[in-house]
């Protein structure tokens, strides 16, 4: 069972991996896109006029895709003065709870979210935009990415049960 969800998370933690890398490329063109944009509307060739919304979309996307793996990277935001101030085995046990307090809100939002994601299906709903994503697809994503979330809220939980060395707290792991 134990080498199961060992193979379980390493999938998964690869998997977030290729997210986070699509999220940063997402970054990277449109840092490329935005400026050619601009360069097609002053010389009068034309325009990308889908591309604010465009980036619009993969912003939602990208934050909600990639928290997972900036959450198991431990370059979310987070508060330790409280855990600093507190014994290792206490500080352990607040960690612990703090990640089985997690993964139940995510499983939560993932509920909800997966009843308005039906519901918007259902009513056929669409944004008033130019660029029109029915909102049952960004639904979906917030659906997932609570999924996603609680997976890794729980995978953290495991892990500070496993004997490991303790990382310093003055250098979190962050970036690829």
């Amino acid at each position: 069972m134990q080498k199961q969800i060992d193979r379980f998370e390493a999938g998964f933690n690869r998997a977030m991996l290729y997210l986070a890398a699509l999220v940063a490329a997402s970054i990277g063109l449109f840092a490329v896109l935005i400026p050619l944009n601009l360069f097609l509307v002053k010389t009068h060739l034309g325009s990308i006029w889908w591309l604010y919304e465009a980036v619009e979309y993969t912003l939602y996307f990208g934050v909600f895709l990639g928290a997972p793996w900036v959450l198991h990277q431990g370059a979310h935001v987070r508060v330790d003065v409280v855990t600093m101030a507190l014994r290792r085995e206490t500080a352990e046990r607040v960690e612990r709870t703090v990640d089985a307090a997690g993964a139940m809100l995510c499983i939560l939002l993932c509920f909800y979210g997966s009843r308005v994601t039906i519901w918007e299906f259902q009513d056929g709903s669409l944004p008033d935009k130019d660029l029109r994503i029915p909102t049952g697809y960004i639904m979906t994503v917030f659906t997932v990415s609570f999924l996603f979330l609680a997976i890794e809220f729980l995978l953290r939980f495991r892990r500070s049960g496993l004997s490991a060395p303790p990382l310093k707290p003055d250098s979190p792991k962050a970036g690829f």
